[in-house]
């Protein structure tokens, strides 16, 4: 049995994980979630700190998107994070600008579609959500999690994590093929730092847009954890 510490991404809460972790449990594996402050990486980082603390075995730490940032951030210098595993997450190292990366690429849907507060916090729209994050998810899902879409610090996703606990950790990313939030050719470029790679042809929302196949992937590395 193994502990899975899921942590969603911008705009999202722990509801975006309750399919993933009915999934685990049924396959007989514990997971738990929890709500970002989403006031700023370190806020972030340190609620994924508190959470692991509170777990009894070392954990496979899931971050989803801008959680890629703060599970970078949470497990440096840790002993209980048995494997990091980023869904098109944003993976970076300490001394790599986030920014500079992203401007590599082309803009995504999503960033042309970003609206923000006056004091610097991102607005995803329902329809923002649905044509970005949810578009190959199945609608009775995807409207209602477009509803729930939360503000989220702008600073923290241009922030880059002090440590790079993906050198020594076992390491797995997931990319997603059909992501209108954050490119599959970026992915595939930041995914080079992971010891394993898995592709899902999907949106960038895997956890409710391909569920069986997304937990089947946890499934496969929690074998690996404990192989």
């Amino acid at each position: 049995m193994s502990t899975f510490v899921l942590v969603h991404g911008a705009g999202h809460g722990a509801w975006c994980w309750e399919r993933t972790e009915r999934d685990l449990t049924a396959a007989g594996h514990q997971s738990t979630s929890l709500d970002l402050p989403l006031t700023g990486l370190g806020d972030d980082a340190a609620a994924v700190r508190e959470c692991l603390d509170a777990q009894t075995e070392p954990a496979i730490l899931v971050g989803h998107s801008y959680g890629g940032l703060v599970i970078s951030e949470a497990a440096g210098g840790r002993d209980d994070v048995a494997q990091l595993v980023y869904v098109a997450a944003v993976l970076v190292g300490a001394e790599e600008d986030v920014l500079d990366q992203a401007g590599d690429f082309p803009p995504t849907p999503l960033m042309q579609q970003l609206e923000y507060t006056e004091d610097g916090f991102m607005i995803f729209s329902p329809e923002t959500a649905l044509d970005c994050f949810y578009q190959e998810t199945p609608r009775e899902i995807a409207e209602p999690a477009s509803l729930r879409m939360r503000p989220t610090a702008a600073g923290g996703m241009a922030t880059s994590p002090g440590a790079d606990p993906w050198k020594s950790i076992p390491t797995t990313y997931i990319v997603c093929e059909r992501d209108r939030a954050l490119s599959a050719e970026m992915q595939r470029v930041m995914a080079k730092k992971a010891g394993r790679v898995e592709s899902i042809d999907t949106d960038h929302s895997p956890f409710v847009s391909r569920p069986e196949e997304f937990c089947r992937i946890l499934l496969s590395i929690a074998g690996d954890a404990v192989g």
